[in-house]
């Protein structure tokens, strides 16, 4: 017996504004990616984060009184954007970015990083793409992706001893040691001043000279922090 996954039989109808649609939950995206692509890899980034900002959302309530549904408009406070990039490690990459509203969902932080990955997923062709048109799904689930990269060429000949390859082009430890080497950026540092008054933290010293990847790091980390932190405001908030 085959263990191949098959999408189709975890798809799920969705409505949508062209009508009810077939859809693969994002779960279901990563156990496939994950059947196919165990050397495949998945990173999340936090791009924004703001718990005071004023979101609406637009939505139908049912009123029982009039027995009709009734548009309304759900405010409330907190944004968040998330950055994805999934690696098939077979040469193929794709990168998505969701932002998601507290208004929409009150679990908008979990919701935008699950997004962005979904997103991402579908680039790789891990989506929905087999049942119908995913760039046209809409009502804040999962929907198009935002760059997909393709497999890369063949490797160039090697580099001379000056660490330049003969056609210009940089070599992965020559990108990876650039990366390494810039600076932070104002959006990096905006994101860790917010992410350190949520969690009570004192802003790190010199914040200004971190590179760009010790940055991410750390934002990556008061991310994980701040996640498990409202974690468990929500599990006390059940318990009172």
């Amino acid at each position: 017996m085959s263990n191949t996954f098959n999408p189709k039989e975890h798809l799920i109808t969705i409505k949508s504004k062209q009508g009810p649609s077939d859809y693969l939950p994002v779960k279901w995206r990563l156990v496939w990616f994950r059947q196919e692509c165990p050397n495949g890899t998945i990173e999340t980034e936090m791009v924004r984060l703001d718990v005071d900002k004023e979101t609406e959302e637009e939505a139908f309530v049912w009123n029982s009184e009039k027995r009709r549904s009734e548009k309304v408009v759900k405010t409330a406070r907190g944004l968040a954007i998330f950055h994805a990039v999934v690696t098939d490690g077979k040469g193929g990459s794709a990168t998505a970015t969701k932002m998601e509203t507290a208004a929409s969902f009150p679990d908008y932080l979990e919701k935008a990083e699950t997004s962005a990955i979904g997103r991402a997923l579908a680039a790789l062709g891990y989506g929905t793409q087999f049942t119908a048109d995913e760039l046209d799904e809409s009502n804040r689930i999962v929907d198009s992706p935002i760059e997909r990269a393709p497999a890369p060429a063949p490797a160039p000949a090697p580099a001379p001893a000056n660490g330049n390859t003969s056609n210009g082009t940089m070599t992965a430890q020559q990108i990876n040691e650039e990366s390494a080497a810039s600076t932070i950026t104002e959006q990096q540092i905006a994101s860790i001043r917010k992410l350190c008054q949520y969690l009570s933290k004192p802003e790190p010293e010199n914040v200004n000279a971190l590179s760009f990847l010790a940055a991410k790091r750390l934002i990556q980390k008061f991310t994980v922090e701040y996640k498990e932190m409202r974690q468990q405001q929500q599990q006390n908030s059940k318990v009172s």
